[in-house]
């Protein structure tokens, strides 16, 4: 049946055993939360406060009531409504989001890497703008600014470079505020930022169970403007969480709740999607894995858990590869790692343009991605059955050695096959005529020819003056 390619990891006995030891720590233990406003909210909201070590625990009532309170379905809107996406996927598909907090790119034409620059960067949301299967421009590191004021700088880029929904997360305590009054003055009015919030920011674990002041900050703040929020467990399996599969996936859904619980209990009702960015310690090398066997399957399991335990939309780490280049190795993990998850559940695989490692991205692997994306999207689509499909009218005019090629059947089918333009296989002799290139230089060849036509947005110039001036007066503020 179309729509229905789904693979299960979990039992649902085992989901529901996975969900008390969840509850379990958060009754039982708690979290440790270092936000003196915070835990005055929280403890007078009913959490229950121990003022002297910041530990934080929850009744399963406000578990369950905040759990509650987030909306199951929602809109994450980006800078026009062309671009706005339904959460959870309304095909069951997924939506696709580039690499975060990025500060290397894989320069396609040294081979080696640079640092992200301001102009860079900008590109790169430029080209995010016209890829048609990537949806959501994660925030990255511009290297050529104040390091005090880097998320800052790379929100202003982000803002007048692409008007898809954006994912920002803050660097620093004190930039916290300069990212809302950003968004702010990109809105126009706290009105207008609450009905069009423009993104979705990450607060994040500092695992195992605790909050840092900075991600608390951007809870508070999140919950004052209605930005939804993306909680993001960063577990790092055999290092900071267990090593086993299932007790990464207990602790990556403890932090995540832990921080929903949190948020519901300040606002109400402020739309939430759960990250899934747990990696595995390899315990040779000291490398963070991303596609090895186990921490695929951790990612399909706390994909499936999340959203079954939950009942809520699924943002999930599975783009990422342990490849430094656009090798064989890098599309193969890409490709295995983003369908497991979707079948899994996921509404937004993460990290289109991303290479090896937490810090290095391509923008030639963004192209790569986009295109894979069109394939993986077509796999777990699955099939349609009905009487046209089945095509017995066509089998049966055929007959027996008769061919398909004239068809009226053929006709009206014959372009519903995915062709993305980087994978479409041709002759041997075309091939060789254009080159005998590879996929990645023909990505390469592709985004050369992109970028001569990319370009920024059309905003009015007090919006971009404000936000200029915004950027400016961080860096006076924060920058010795």
């Amino acid at each position: 049946m179309a729509g229905s390619l789904r693979i299960e990891p979990l039992a649902s006995s085992e989901i529901d055993s996975m969900y008390e030891k969840c509850v379990q720590i958060l009754v039982d233990h708690g979290v440790k939360v270092e936000h003196e406003t915070a835990l005055k909210t929280l403890g007078a909201a009913g959490a229950l406060v121990d003022a002297e070590t910041h530990m934080v625990r929850f009744s399963r009532e406000t578990i369950e009531w905040a759990l509650a309170q987030v909306p199951k379905e929602f809109v994450y809107k980006g800078g026009d409504e062309k671009h706005d996406l339904l959460l959870p996927h309304p095909d069951r598909s997924f939506h696709t989001s580039t690499c975060i907090q990025s500060m290397l790119y894989h320069d396609p034409a040294t081979g080696g890497f640079a640092d992200v620059t301001h102009d860079s960067y900008t590109e790169w949301c430029r080209l995010i703008e016209r890829l048609g299967n990537v949806d959501i421009c994660a925030i990255q590191t511009p290297m050529d600014v104040p390091a005090e004021t880097a998320d800052v700088h790379a929100l202003n880029i982000q803002l007048q470079n692409t008007s898809k929904p954006l994912a920002i997360l803050a660097y620093c305590l004190e930039s916290v505020p300069y990212l809302f009054e950003l968004l702010l003055a990109r809105a126009g009015s706290t009105e207008s930022l609450r009905d069009r919030p423009l993104a979705a920011i990450h607060p994040t674990a500092l695992s195992p169970l605790v909050f840092k002041e900075m991600d608390l900050e951007t809870i508070i703040l999140a919950c004052k403007y209605g930005v939804p929020i993306a909680p993001a467990s960063l577990v790092m399996s055999g290092g900071t969480g267990p090593i086993t599969i299932a007790g990464t996936a207990v602790l990556v859904a403890t932090e995540i709740v832990a921080m929903i619980v949190m948020a519901q209990l300040i606002s109400p009702g402020l739309p939430a999607v759960p990250c899934v960015y747990n990696y595995g310690l390899d315990m040779s090398t000291g490398n963070a894995l991303m596609t090895s066997p186990e921490n695929l399957l951790a990612q399909a399991v706390g994909s499936q858990f999340v959203k079954e335990a939950f009942g809520l939309p699924v943002w999930t780490s599975s783009m990422g590869g342990d490849s430094y280049v656009s090798d064989g190795q890098m599309v193969a993990g890409k490709n295995l790692q983003s369908a497991m998850c979707a079948m899994a559940g996921t509404d937004i695989n993460y990290g289109a343009g991303r290479l090896g490692g937490s810090n290095l991205a391509s923008p030639v692997q963004l192209l790569i991605d986009d295109r894979m994306v069109a394939n993986v999207k077509r796999v777990i689509a699955g099939v349609e059955v009905n009487e046209d499909t089945l095509a017995l009218d066509a089998i049966l005019a055929a007959g027996s050695g008769g061919h398909y090629l004239r068809q009226r059947h053929t006709l009206n089918h014959c372009r519903d096959a995915v062709r993305p333009d980087l994978f479409v296989a041709e002759p041997l002799d075309t091939w060789q005529e254009k080159g005998s290139k590879d996929l990645y230089a023909r990505a390469v060849d592709l985004y050369e020819e992109m970028r001569l036509t990319l370009a920024p947005l059309e905003l009015p110039d007090d919006v971009t003056r404000e936000m200029d001036a915004i950027v400016k007066r961080a860096d006076e503020h924060l920058v010795p």
